[in-house]
């Protein structure tokens, strides 16, 4: 009930965002849980080896409250989706608003005593120079960049 109500008491735009979110991270679960990602990796953009930033790189204000957003939704659903759900559906409110991005996908190796090495995957969504969504501590090696870029 205290969601509702600070929902309800929210400004209109703060309120769209955070039905867009919703909506956003629904369709990325579907994506990501439904379909092989030779299949919809595509839409994520412009892809390649590495970490690469969009050319025209800016740190747009707007990219918060996107992340924000996000991050707030899945919170509010017990921390359902994971760092590829999120970075995706950021990425797409993103697009919307011809805001430049990049979604990285990386990994982490453990070399663990018990069981030998066990490999993480990680993804994170940045804009400009900073990561917006899927924030880590630089352990990741990033291997593929998908570069969405827009004309200032």
């Amino acid at each position: 009930m205290k969601r509702l109500r600070r929902f309800l008491q929210a400004p209109l735009t703060r309120q769209c965002l955070l039905g867009e979110a919703a909506v956003q991270l629904w369709l990325a679960w579907l994506l990501v849980r439904l379909f092989p990602f030779r299949w919809w990796s595509p839409i994520l953009g412009d892809s390649s080896a590495g970490e690469q930033l969009p050319p025209e790189s800016v740190d747009d204000p707007r990219a918060q409250d996107i992340s924000r957003a996000v991050s707030d939704i899945n919170r509010a659903v017990g921390g359902r989706y994971t760092c590829l759900m999120l970075a995706v559906a950021g990425q797409r409110m993103l697009n919307r608003r011809h805001i430049s991005s990049s979604l990285i996908l990386g990994t982490f190796t453990e070399h663990g005593e018990q069981q030998g090495p066990t490999m993480t995957a990680h993804a994170w969504l940045r804009v400009g120079r900073q990561v917006i969504l899927g924030g880590h501590d630089g352990r990741y090696l990033p291997l593929a960049s998908f570069v969405r870029s827009y004309p200032e």
